[in-house]
């Protein structure tokens, strides 16, 4: 079962205690979010990871709007992926509308120690963390 931890007008983020999940849902306000709200959102996302058990990670995209700037990818290895690392985090997944869910493998990106992956639907997402 899913606790909420936090929620504003851009996105929510629950956490599954038994499962250890850790998910940030993005809401379609995020059609007028600001980079610094966007990426204050990811960074208490982020430091969540560190003050729960957190082995999974979910990011639901399938409402997010907002396109980030040309420097998000060198910011997130940055600021967001040593937190996830630190969390000990073994597997992360973004939930994507269907159009845009890759069929690439889930590999590490960056500098993160876990493999990523795009998925269409939760099943999917919950079918890849219950493999070893």
């Amino acid at each position: 079962m899913s606790n909420s931890i936090y929620h504003d007008e851009y996105g929510s983020i629950s956490h599954d205690d038994a499962r250890h999940v850790l998910e940030l849902t993005w809401s379609p306000a995020t059609d007028h979010i600001s980079d610094a709200d966007f990426r204050a959102l990811l960074s208490r996302f982020a430091q969540t990871a560190e003050q729960l058990p957190t082995e999974y990670l979910v990011v639901d995209e399938r409402q997010l709007h907002h396109r980030p700037d040309a420097d998000f990818d060198a910011w997130c290895d940055q600021n967001l992926v040593p937190h996830w690392n630190r969390a000990g985090v073994t597997k992360m997944a973004y939930l994507s509308p269907p159009a845009y869910a890759a069929e690439a493998e889930p590999a590490p990106e960056g500098p993160a120690e876990f493999p990523t992956c795009h998925f269409d639907s939760m099943q999917s997402v919950r079918d890849w963390f219950a493999t070893a």
